[in-house]
């Protein structure tokens, strides 16, 4: 039996991951981290994932590039995009083109703990997930 207890979480830089990390890991998550979209495309084809998390932008791709990769017919991965820009419109953009949810940075603890239970809990009922409403 694969375990898909797993967290992919991509970002580079190093506060952000520690802290996205230690809420997978209160969350019952394995987490596996990377920093570019060449290392997620690898773990992506190894590894069974319960959820994603992205920063918005990586140093060969963003968010949307990890999106086209877990949107396929065979997998509904929500993915949870970190981002430095705390604006609404950017928050609308990342939901509109799929994103599950998204996390201003530097991620609050309690806030990554509560989105990726939310995550977790809609792929666990419906098996697909369910995009946050804004």
């Amino acid at each position: 039996m694969v375990n898909t207890d797993h967290a992919l979480i991509i970002c580079d830089k190093g506060e952000n991951r520690q802290k996205v990390v230690a809420a997978a890991l209160k969350c019952g998550l394995s987490p596996i981290c990377c920093s570019n979209m060449e290392e997620a495309r690898i773990l992506l084809l190894q590894n069974d994932f319960r959820v994603v998390l992205c920063s918005d932008t990586l140093p060969d791709g963003d968010f949307n590039a990890v999106l086209k990769e877990v949107r396929r017919p065979t997998t509904n991965i929500p993915v949870i995009v970190l981002s430095y820009l705390a604006d609404w419109d950017a928050y609308l953009k990342a939901l509109g083109v799929g994103a599950f949810d998204y996390i201003i940075c530097p991620p609050k603890p309690a806030e990554a703990e509560r989105i990726l239970w939310s995550a977790l809990a809609d792929t666990l009922h419906s098996q697909q997930p369910v995009h946050a409403v804004a």
